[in-house]
């Protein structure tokens, strides 16, 4: 295949041996202290009455506790390890039924003893039950499942028997019986109906009959969050967001903040409910007081040295790890990757070929079926599209133009077309030489989120693409299986390749079709996996498990008995029926840029990120990349290489703390932080062969952009959503996914919102064990067990609502004394909040901002919607009103000492521009600017455990630093205005961060 091939093969390197990241990972013991938290408030807390009314249980921080109907101290008495939500009394008062989330990643329905004790399943398998309500005989418990048909319905379990049934296949969720227990009344959207024709509301099921109690579309009000009968049926009671409505009139006072659960009657004329916190007792009259609790929480704490990387700025020969997307040549004597931002061929057992060799950055390399040619995406032309490489003509072509960001290229096995993604979502077939196919795609329901990489059938006709399926429409996690789209004639379908289990990842794990169309390869839960199919791809038999190791990037030999697939520690070939795996060696060095020998910087003013005010007119002198001495001005120094700054205000480079790699930027990823100051990025979720293969490419200089500190792929349980992550499933497999980031020289983990807490706790035990760092989108129990970071103020969450705050965007005392008193972080990232929206709006300078070129068209239209908005009071009212809640969060935080980091979770919003706007957030709430600046400079350093490197201006640190037209302590808003910007003492312009 490599007749006639010519290549230059400058800049080769082939002297090291490709393995693991050099990092530094031996540990001191660790030391563990218990802190313990009173609690007084609870944010987004159920609670119910027993009928006895001598004890009121609630679920406090995702547990249940039980204290005197009067109030006073509340008592714990479900297991640390089982989370448990939403209590329902037995007529008896002896039991409560609760929604409980184990150790299987499932919500089931649970019951337990008023004292304690074991806690009884009534409900199994991977279905989510929630919401319970005991029936007033006591006989039955309702509830909402998403068992049925992909929509949330109401089921019944008997309390003794335990036998399941479907009680209605309406839409209806939140359960409450009414009196005579013939009827359940509960929440539907109306979905069976058309869009035009919805009632959505309270219904009342039953029978066979359904009736509308609240016809919330007719009437134009809130959707009903929950709702219940008062015992004689007169009275209905119900919350809606943020609301509590007795007989359709709103009661709540107007400032009351309701938390979306049901009333709990308690007589004919009196209910509990919670509210601001607090567990609230009411009469139909209107007179309400506070029953007041206490419950007490232990914190575990961990003392333990960060393991890093031997140093930011390494100057010695690396071995490179950053090998994305390997691909197997059809006749199974080479490979095809990237690297260094460029794409590359490796003749087994040769020398690897760089085929590129600019700043442009290469992905998703495809041989054609022959293997004369691969087609791949790049940025050269300043935008990512398809291309082609013809090695029999060494030309390089490129093959569409369009709009969106062109990926996942595949050949058809005739080689007469190519599959491809527009944006990751829409699928597209392009004809490289016309045939018989008619190759019309059919349109992809836009639910199904992004897409996995295409792949083929055998016959052309068709092309199976990784695809969310979510168990219901209430939620939006689900399963990874398979879309199949036949082209000819243009039809879709759906398959299971793995029940109960996601098939891949929809990013580098598969599925992918064997050329002869019989078998599928994918990856998943840390293995290789093989199923037998049909030509629709519709699995005949069982996945069978055929390598191990943490595998990614399956690709198939072109006589489908071999699979080629990367894992940790390099390349490997499997036969398809399993066996021993053959090690493919790999060896690749790559050489780090140098910074320069001597710089000295004449500023102005300097920001050193340690004190509220500024440096009068100083020399910052540079020695390889580091802070050798800061002194007076002294015009002597001025020998050699001199950034005259002397107009200007340099702070420390910015750090922005949670961000997420879209590989369509290509290039302008990097130049797009540098433009605004940021010279550091936390990147939270990441492949971690793409994190290995951005830092290395920004390291050995082939493109301009910040230093990087990455998580690898999150850790999430049996249901997914985003792409990526890797499914938990057991014990023994988190010691293997820590490994992998381990030896792959991930700098912390993250782990997500369906992720069980016995395997939270596991994650964090070992983790620290390694010295990494833990950070979760969970506050509690994750806090208990000792994670390091909690990201969001809201962020999503499998409950259904957030525990971190209300329906009104309110946080209490639980969730500020838990961050304040733990000493975790907290990443608000308020811009996706709206605060970002409300900072650009109306903001006419962003019209004339040059680096706005570095996003792409769509995004530019959208700020400039913003920018030119007109302002107006009512406008300006609302808006402000919205982040209220959110700024009075942020605030609280930090008044009561806690350790507030800078992140936006970018490209939500514009990568660099929303990092300075979030940072403006924060002095629209209430931080001081010298508060606000050291979210992103000093206390971002902290987090990442190098305040010793990064984070200040001091002598020692790396010089990283960012040089500002203004003083961003008098005015926060000159933080925008970036003149240039240095990394490791290499200086980047502005004006040339936007020249491509």
């Amino acid at each position: 295949m490599f007749r006639g091939f010519r290549v230059d093969r400058r800049l080769l390197a082939t002297v090291a041996a490709l393995a693991v990241v050099t990092t530094t990972r031996a540990q001191e013991p660790l030391t563990t202290r218990e802190v313990d938290v009173t609690l007084t408030e609870g944010t987004s807390m159920a609670a119910a009455a027993s009928p006895d009314r001598r004890w009121i249980a609630i679920d406090l921080l995702g547990a249940l506790w039980v204290l005197p109907f009067r109030g006073g101290e509340a008592r714990k008495i479900t297991p640390d390890l089982l989370e448990a939500r939403q209590p329902s009394w037995s007529p008896d008062s002896d039991s409560i039924a609760f929604q409980g989330y184990g150790d299987d990643g499932a919500w089931h329905i649970y019951v337990i003893s008023r004292d304690g004790g074991d806690a009884r399943a009534l409900t199994s398998g991977e279905f989510d039950d929630r919401e319970p309500a005991w029936s007033r005989d006591g006989n039955r418990i309702a509830f909402s499942s998403d068992r049925f048909g992909g929509i949330t319905t109401i089921w019944t379990v008997g309390a003794q028997a335990h036998d399941v049934a479907q009680f209605s296949e309406r839409d209806c969720w939140m359960p409450s019986w009414a009196p005579g227990d013939q009827e359940i009344n509960c929440v539907s959207a109306d979905i069976r109906q058309p869009m035009n024709n919805r009632h959505a509301g309270l219904w009342a099921i039953g029978g066979g009959r359904e009736r509308l109690i609240l016809d919330a579309t007719a009437a134009k009000v809130e959707m009903p969050a929950a709702a219940s009968w008062n015992p004689d049926g007169a009275i209905l009671a119900y919350t809606t967001n943020g609301r509590l409505f007795v007989d359709g009139r709103p009661v709540s006072g107007a400032d009351e903040d309701v938390f979306p659960f049901r009333p709990q009657w308690i007589s004919e004329g009196e209910f509990l409910y919670t509210a601001d916190g607090h567990i609230e007792r009411r009469s139909v009259a209107g007179a309400t007081s506070v029953i007041n609790f206490t419950a007490t929480v232990p914190l575990k704490r961990d003392t333990y040295t960060i393991a890093h990387r031997q140093t930011l700025e390494p100057t010695e020969p690396q071995p490179l790890t950053g090998i994305v997307n390997p691909v197997v040549s059809p006749d199974g004597r080479a490979i095809a990757f990237t690297a260094l931002g460029d794409l590359w061929v490796y003749p087994i057992g040769g020398t690897p070929v760089r085929l590129t060799n600019d700043s442009a950055v290469e992905l998703d390399p495809a041989w054609s079926p022959d293997g004369s040619r691969l087609a791949y995406s790049s940025d050269r032309s300043g935008h990512m599209n398809l291309w082609v490489r013809d090695f029999r003509t060494n030309q390089e072509t490129p093959l569409v133009e369009e709009r969106g960001a062109a990926s996942g290229a595949v050949w058809s096995p005739d080689g007469n077309h190519i599959a491809y993604l527009v944006d990751r979502r829409t699928p597209m077939v392009l004809t490289v030489q016309r045939d018989s196919h008619r190759g019309v795609v059919p349109t992809v329901p836009t639910a199904s989120g992004e897409l996995g990489r295409p792949t083929w059938n055998a016959d052309n006709k068709a092309i199976i693409l990784g695809s969310l399926f979510p168990y219901s429409n209430r939620y939006r996690e689900g399963l990874n299986q398979t879309l199949l789209l036949t082209l000819d004639p243009s039809a879709a379908f759906s398959s299971i390749l793995f029940p109960g289990h996601s098939a891949g990842n929809r990013q580098d794990t598969g599925p992918v079709w064997s050329p002869d169309g019989f078998h599928m390869a994918f990856t998943t839960e840390g293995a290789l996996w093989n199923v037998p199919v049909d030509f629709k791809g519709t699995p005949t038999g069982p996945p069978q498990q055929i390598a191990d190791g943490n595998p990614e990037s399956p690709s198939w030999e072109g006589d489908s008995r071999h699979i080629v697939y990367q894992t940790p520690r390099g390349l490997f070939r499997v036969p398809a029926d399993g066996g021993q795996p053959e090690r493919i060696p790999l060896d690749l060095q790559w050489q780090p840029s140098v910074p320069p020998e001597r710089v000295i910087v004449h500023a102005g003013h300097v920001f050193d990120g340690t004190t509220d005010g500024l440096r009068a007119e100083t020399d910052i002198v540079i020695e390889h990349g580091v802070i050798r001495e800061l002194t007076d001005h002294n015009p002597d120094l001025h020998v050699g290489a001199v950034v005259d700054a002397s107009s200007e205000t340099v702070i420390p480079g910015l750090i922005e703390m949670h961000a997420h790699l879209d590989r369509d930027y290509g290039e302008n990823f990097g130049r797009a932080w540098l433009a605004y100051g940021i010279t550091s990025v936390r990147i939270p979720a990441i492949n971690p062969f793409e994190a290995l293969e951005l830092r290395e490419a920004i390291a050995n200089g082939r493109r301009a952009g910040p230093r990087t500190f990455t998580a690898g792929d999150p850790f999430d349980g049996a249901r997914a959503y985003y792409p990526g992550g890797t499914t938990l499933s057991s014990e023994g497999q988190i010691e293997s996914e820590i490994d992998r980031a381990s030896t792959l020289g991930m700098d912390f983990l993250k782990t997500y919102v369906r992720l069980p807490d016995r395997l939270q706790k596991s994650v964090v035990e070992h983790a620290h064990a390694r010295g990494l760092p833990v950070t979760s989108h969970e506050l509690y129990p994750a806090v208990a067990f000792g994670i390091d970071g909690v990201e969001h103020l809201r962020g999503t969450s499998r409950r259904g609502y957030s525990p971190k705050l209300s329906a009104t965007n309110r946080a209490y005392r639980d969730v500020v004394d838990l961050i304040a008193k733990s000493g975790i972080t907290l990443t608000p990232t308020i811009g996706i909040q709206g605060g970002f929206e409300a900072r650009a709006s109306g903001d006419k300078t962003l019209l004339f901002d040059p680096r706005l070129s570095l996003y792409p068209l769509p995004l530019v239209s959208t700020l400039t919607d913003y920018a030119t908005r007109t302002p107006t009071m009512q406008r300006d009212a609302e808006r402000d009103a919205a982040l209220k809640p959110y700024e009075a969060t942020i605030k609280a935080v930090a008044a009561a000492g806690g350790k507030i980091i800078a992140g936006t979770d970018s490209p939500i919003i514009p990568y660099g521009l929303g990092l300075q706007l979030e940072i403006e957030s924060y002095v629209h709430a209430g931080l001081t600017p010298f508060q606000a600046l050291q979210t992103a400079t000093i206390n971002a350093a902290r987090a990442l455990g190098r305040d010793d490197e990064i984070g200040t201006v001091e002598r020692g640190k790396v010089a990283d630093l960012t040089f500002l037209g203004g003083d961003p302590l008098s005015d926060i808003k000159n933080l925008r205005d970036v003149r240039r910007v240095m990394r490791g003492g290499r200086i980047y312009m502005v004006s040339d961060l936007i020249r491509r």
